[in-house]
């Protein structure tokens, strides 16, 4: 039962949380089983660790029930019913959070009874807290829309549509701008996603339905541009379609004036793609690039901007080594030691071996250690994420290079090759990347060992290197070519 998706469920809930639900368990209302507040009552002792060897089922069913036979049956049915009220507990959550949304459903059920004067009460305290809300998402506007929507239902009860002063177009021209307004930003979320993730993150193909011709239509309306959530996805939205550094340039602006009218959410998409633009147009070259990239990252780590959710427990991993990357790539190597130090707690348990494994033997490597770099990566132990194998497999060619290891190297070099040519996944733009350093990697072996013509073979590689952010490639083969200058 220990990672069934109940404690799963339960790991994620604070001691206040616990509390709660153990409230609605025994709340008549929500359930009338006391076999399932028997259970909870014996889970709960566990909370927060859960511990694995204390929370076998059978165990369990002890703890709970006494001396009564085990039933295997029983059981997972009051599992099953513990884990239905935890997700009705998640709903009220949810609710209490999002508290626009609950008074646009409180909304729902006083129309669909009629209760006109309830509903204009609840219709004007909704205006209120809408004009409170400092960031105005997507929902706030849907919010708004619904307002709207349940403003003119009312009205339509009690107007006669007789004269021209009676109509409401006026009103319902508000609610489809409302409305119009919630799909652009969503739909600009969409494409901003849609676009990050096959420009820099997994292989796709295509473009969503719509983009070009939501896009012209803002242009052209452009009042709807005035709602600063929209401008900012619409901007991300252009800047991964034109590839125009204007856009980057004033989204990077936007980020850095800590605007409180945008959500941590949207800091928290926005931060992810102006990084992973940044770096690629370092890797391809600009160096003007390179500064912005440490600087997204560290207004991240400042402003505490590193989970998906506000306030979540966990940094992805592959957050983690783009910060871990770009401390390295800025030369500031106690900066990225204290980050890792301090940081990767807020790693996923069952992932975090390989993740510190990873960043203290980049480190090393840097500060020449490669002996313990090789030693600290062998301990990595399984690996989840496939940038991660990738990663680790090219920091080992690294050094066996520095160890002259070449025997080592070419064996592990084509092993690379064909991993990264067979997985469907990864996007275009890092199998290319990736090309690249196996392609320039196995030139330096070959002109180690005296293969090729020398001297023409490795003034070409230096020029191809010039032109990339593969600097360490670059330093071996300059490298060489002292080498080969002085014998």
């Amino acid at each position: 039962m220990y990672k069934s998706s109940l404690f799963e469920t339960l790991k994620s809930f604070s001691k206040q949380e616990i509390k709660e639900f153990g409230l609605l368990i025994n709340s008549p209302f929500f359930n009338t089983n006391q076999s399932v507040v028997k259970l909870f009552s014996r889970i709960a002792i566990l909370y927060p660790e859960f511990d694995e060897n204390k929370s076998d089922k059978r165990l369990l069913f002890t703890k709970a029930f006494g001396t009564t036979a085990y039933d295997d049956s029983f059981m997972r049915m009051t599992v099953f019913r513990l884990f239905e009220l935890a997700k009705e507990f998640l709903i009220y959550k949810n609710l209490q959070r999002n508290s626009l949304n609950k008074e646009t459903l409180l909304l729902d059920e006083l129309n669909s009874r009629e209760l006109n004067d309830l509903m204009m009460k609840s219709i004007s305290k909704l205006e209120k807290n809408i004009e409170k809300q400092k960031n105005k998402e997507a929902w706030t506007y849907f919010a708004r829309y619904r307002l709207e929507y349940f403003k003119n239902e009312v009205k339509s009860r009690d107007t006669k549509m007789i004269t021209h002063k009676d109509t409401l177009g006026k009103d319902l021209m508000l609610e489809q701008k409302n409305l119009n307004t919630f799909y652009f930003i969503n739909s600009l979320k969409f494409f901003q996603y849609f676009l990050n993730q096959k420009n820099f993150v997994v292989n796709a193909k295509g473009n969503p339905d719509f983009m070009m011709i939501i896009l012209d239509y803002l242009k052209v309306n452009s009042g709807y541009l005035s709602v600063p959530v929209l401008k900012v996805y619409f901007y991300m939205t252009l800047m991964l379609i034109t590839g125009d550094d204007k856009y980057f340039f004033e989204l990077k602006r936007i980020l850095f004036e800590d605007r409180s009218d945008i959500s941590y959410y949207e800091k928290f998409n926005l931060i992810a793609t102006l990084r992973n633009y940044a770096q690629q147009k370092y890797n391809d070259g600009d160096v003007n690039f390179k500064s912005s990239v440490i600087d997204i990252l560290k207004f991240s780590i400042a402003k505490n901007l590193l989970t998906a959710a506000e306030g979540g427990k966990y940094i992805s991993e592959m957050r983690f080594m783009n910060i871990i990357w770009a401390g390295i790539q800025s030369e500031d190597l106690v900066w990225t030691e204290e980050f890792i130090r301090e940081f990767i707690h807020k790693t996923e348990p069952d992932k975090r071996q390989y993740i510190l494994a990873y960043g203290i033997a980049c480190l090393e490597f840097e500060k020449g250690n490669y002996s313990a770099a090789l030693e600290i990566l062998s301990k990595s132990g399984s690996i989840k994420n496939v940038y991660f194998k990738a990663a680790i497999k090219q920091l080992t060619l690294m050094i066996y290079y520095e160890l002259h290891w070449h025997v080592q190297a070419t064996d592990l070099l084509d092993a690379y090759r064909h991993f990264i040519n067979a997985d469907k996944l990864l996007p275009e733009i890092y199998i290319t990347r990736c090309n690249s350093f196996i392609n320039c990697y196995n030139s330096l072996l070959r002109l180690n060992d005296n293969k090729g013509n020398c001297s023409f073979e490795l003034s070409e590689l230096i020029t191809e290197l010039n032109s990339t952010s593969q600097k360490w490639l670059l330093k071996k083969a300059l490298e060489l070519e002292m080498k080969m200058s002085d014998s």
